[in-house]
C-alpha cells in the first residue's frame, strides 16, 4: 500500500477540519431543543426558567440530558447578573457535552460591543461583580495611563473625573471579555448564525445583501473579522498607543491623533504599529461594524413590511435549506410573536424587567412540535401573530369600527387642505372623547361608471374617480397589504365623495427630498419599492409620484394614497414600471393567488366595472408570471 502524501494528509486534515467547525453550527438531533432570547443579565429569571424546563437542577447543574440549549445572544449588559449568565452557560456546555446534550450560543450585537470595548450600555453592578478580580495596583497603573492621555485639571478633580468613568471592575471586565480573557476566549468560540434540523437561530435578521450567502461563509467572515480587530488592537495595546480606557466610541480620533504625534516627532518613519493601526481604520467597512446588513444588528426581520422583508428571509433560508428563522435582538414586552405567517420567529420578550417590563420565555421543540413556554407557566403556548392594523396604528380603531365611524360620527370640522386638482378636504369628525381626521374627495369624472351596461375603454380609463380610493383601500385588505388607509363612501356638505383616513405625522417624498431629509430607516427604500410595483401594477396606477408616496416620520414606513386615476382595463404595466424588476417572495405570491374572480367581485362590484375587475386578475397574472422570485 503506497504511503499517503503530505499534501494529500494535508486536504484530509482540512476536510475533517471544516467539517468538524460545520458541526457547530450545523446540527442534526431528534433531542428536545431548549432556545431562549437576549437575557441581559436578567440571571435569576433566566435560572428559574431554565430549571422549569429540566435543564438544570436545584445546584445549577445540567439535568437536561441530551437536550440543545440555544442562545440568541445578548446574555450581557444592563443587567446585574451578566458576568453570572456567562460563567453559567460556560459551565453547562462543559456538563452537557459529557451527557449526550449540548449548549449552543450565537454572538449577539451586545457580546462583540463588549468584545470590541463599546462599553455603553454596561450597568455598575456588571463593573461591580468584576471589582473583586482588581487589585489596588490594576487601578493605579489604570489611572497612571488615564492621566498620562488627560493631563490637565486639578489632581483631586481628575480622581472624581476617573472613578465616576472608570469604576472598580472596569479593568477587570475588559480583560475578562479580551481575546485571552476567561469570557472572551468562549465567546469568540461561538458562532454568529446556527442551524438546528430546520431552524436558523441568529440575533437579528437577514438582511437583502446578505440573503444569498452561506452559513458558513457569514460565520467565516464574521469570526474572522472579529479575530483581526482583537488581534489588531492588541497589538496597538500592547505598543502603547492604545490604552484599556479608551473607549471604541473615541478609538479611532484617539489613535489618529497618536499617528499624527509620531509622524510629526519622526518625520519619514514608519511606526512599528503603521500596519495593525491600519487595519483597525479599514475594519470600520467590514461587515462586522456595518450596523444595517450584519446578521447581529439587523432589525428589518422584526421591522419591515412581512411582504417585502420574506423575498430576503425565504432566500436564505431556502440556501440553507431551512424553514423557519429565530431571532431575538428586537423585544416584544412579556410575549413571543411570529410573522411572516410563522416563516420568522421573535424570542425577544424582554427578560429584563426592569428595563423591558418583560418576561422569560423559551421556545420548545421535540417530536415534530413547537411550543412556547412563558416562566412561571405550565402551559404550552403557541406564537402570537403580529398585529398589523394600519387603521388601529393611525385611529387606535379597527377597519370595521373606523368605517363606521366615517360614516355616522358628526362633521365639526371641514378645511380646505391646499394642494390637488380637485380640491379636497381634511374633515374632522367627532363622537365623545373620540376624534378622527379624514381626506374628503368628492370629484368624479364618469359618475355610475361601474354599472354601465358597457365599458367604453377610450373614454372610461381616462376617468378620476373618487371611488376609486375605496376600491384600493379594499384590495388592499384582501391582500392584507396594510398600507393604504381606510376608506368609505360619505356625504359631506351635502356632497358625495369618499373620505380616507387622514396619515398622521408623515412627509411626502418630494418634500422629504427638497428638504433633504435623510432616509433613516431599518427597510431600505428600494426594498420598500417592491410593495409599491407590485400594488401600483395590479391596480393599473400611472399616478404614483413623489406627492402621494407618503413616509412614515418615524421610522420611514411606506405608505400609498391618491388611487383616484387607477384602475384601467389593459393587461399591462403602467408605462412608469415597464422595466423595473417586480420581486415577490412566496408568501406575496400566495396573497395574489388568494384573489379569485368570486371574492373580488364580491368586494369591489359596489366600486368597479366588471371589465375592470377582469384587469386586475390579468394584471395579477402579470406580475406573477414575469416576477423575480426567490430563490430555489
Amino acid at each position: 500500500m503506497r504511503p499517503v502524501s503530505r499534501f494529500v494528509s494535508f486536504l484530509i486534515f482540512l476536510s475533517l477540519s471544516i467539517s468538524a467547525l460545520a458541526a457547530d453550527y450545523d446540527v442534526r438531533t431528534d433531542s428536545r431543543i431548549v432556545a431562549f432570547g437576549d437575557v441581559h443579565g436578567a440571571y435569576d429569571d433566566w435560572v428559574a426558567m431554565l430549571r422549569e424546563l429540566g435543564v438544570v437542577d436545584g445546584d445549577l447543574n445540567w439535568s437536561g440530558g441530551d437536550t440543545h440549549l440555544i442562545s440568541l445572544g445578548d446574555l450581557i449588559d444592563r443587567g446585574p447578573g451578566s458576568r453570572s449568565v456567562v460563567q453559567l452557560m460556560m459551565k453547562l456546555d462543559r456538563q452537557a457535552e459529557k451527557a449526550g446534550g449540548a449548549v449552543h450560543m450565537v454572538l449577539g450585537n451586545h457580546e462583540v460591543m463588549v468584545m470590541t470595548g463599546a462599553l455603553n450600555y454596561v450597568s455598575r453592578e456588571e463593573f461591580a461583580a468584576f471589582a473583586a478580580d482588581e487589585s489596588g495596583a490594576d487601578r493605579e497603573s489604570l489611572y497612571a495611563e488615564y492621566r498620562r492621555f488627560n493631563p490637565g485639571g486639578d489632581e483631586a478633580a481628575a480622581r472624581s473625573r476617573f472613578a465616576d468613568q472608570y469604576p472598580s471592575g472596569f479593568l477587570a471586565l475588559r480583560k475578562a471579555y479580551s481575546r485571552e480573557g476567561e469570557l472572551g476566549r468562549w465567546l469568540l468560540e461561538q458562532p454568529f448564525i446556527l442551524k438546528v434540523n430546520d431552524k436558523v437561530y441568529m440575533h437579528g435578521g437577514i438582511s437583502g445583501p446578505l440573503a444569498g450567502e452561506t452559513i458558513a461563509d457569514l460565520n467565516s467572515r464574521l469570526k474572522s473579522e472579529l479575530s483581526a480587530y482583537l488581534e489588531d488592537m492588541d497589538a496597538l495595546r500592547d505598543a502603547g498607543v492604545m490604552p484599556w480606557h479608551v473607549s471604541f466610541d473615541d478609538h479611532l480620533g484617539f489613535l489618529n491623533a497618536r499617528a499624527e504625534e509620531f509622524a510629526a516627532a519622526n518625520p519619514k518613519v514608519q511606526a512599528d504599529w503603521f500596519e495593525p493601526l491600519k487595519n483597525v481604520f479599514e475594519a470600520q467597512k467590514a461587515l462586522l461594524f456595518n450596523q444595517r446588513e450584519n446578521p447581529f444588528w439587523y432589525r428589518g426581520t422584526a421591522y419591515c413590511h412581512p411582504y417585502s422583508e420574506s423575498f430576503n428571509t425565504e432566500r436564505f433560508l431556502k440556501r440553507a435549506g431551512a424553514k423557519q428563522l429565530v431571532v431575538g435582538h428586537t423585544p416584544v414586552r412579556g410575549e413571543v410573536y411570529q410573522r411572516m405567517e410563522g416563516l420568522v420567529l421573535r424570542l425577544d420578550s424582554g427578560m429584563l424587567k426592569s428595563v423591558y417590563n418583560g418576561l422569560a420565555t423559551a421556545l420548545v421543540s421535540q417530536g415534530g412540535r413547537d411550543y412556547i413556554h412563558y416562566l412561571g407557566s405550565s402551559e404550552q403556548r403557541q406564537p402570537l401573530a403580529e398585529p398589523r392594523s394600519l387603521a388601529y396604528a393611525l385611529s387606535g380603531m379597527n377597519d370595521e369600527d373606523l368605517e363606521e365611524f366615517m360614516r355616522t360620527a358628526p362633521i365639526v370640522e371641514v378645511r380646505d387642505i391646499g394642494t390637488g386638482v380637485t380640491k379636497p378636504k381634511r374633515v374632522t369628525q367627532q363622537r365623545g372623547d373620540v376624534s378622527n381626521d379624514a381626506v374628503f374627495k368628492y370629484h368624479d369624472s364618469q359618475p355610475g361608471m361601474e354599472s354601465k351596461a358597457k365599458y367604453i375603454a377610450r373614454q372610461y380609463n381616462e376617468a378620476d374617480r373618487y371611488i376609486y380610493d375605496v376600491a384600493a383601500y379594499k384590495l388592499d385588505r384582501m391582500l392584507d397589504l396594510q398600507m393604504v388607509p381606510t376608506a368609505v363612501l360619505a356625504d359631506v356638505e351635502g356632497d358625495a365623495g369618499a373620505l380616507s383616513d387622514w396619515i398622521e405625522n408623515a412627509i411626502n417624498e418630494r418634500d422629504r427630498l427638497e428638504q433633504k431629509l435623510p432616509f433613516d430607516s431599518y427597510c431600505p427604500q428600494w426594498e420598500q419599492y417592491r410593495l409599491r410595483f407590485v400594488f401600483d401594477i395590479l391596480i393599473h396606477n400611472d399616478d404614483r409620484n413623489l406627492t402621494n408616496l407618503l413616509w412614515t416620520r418615524k421610522g420611514n414606513y411606506l405608505r400609498f394614497i391618491d388611487h383616484t386615476l387607477a384602475f384601467r382595463t389593459t393587461e399591462k404595466r403602467p408605462k412608469q414600471y415597464r422595466k423595473v424588476d417586480v420581486e415577490v417572495s412566496d408568501l406575496l405570491a400566495s396573497k395574489l393567488e388568494s384573489l379569485t374572480e368570486e371574492n373580488l367581485r364580491r368586494e369591489l362590484s359596489p366600486y368597479l366595472h366588471p371589465r375592470q375587475i377582469d384587469g386586475v386578475i390579468a394584471r395579477r397574472d402579470l406580475i406573477l408570471k414575469e416576477a423575480v422570485r426567490s430563490a430555489k
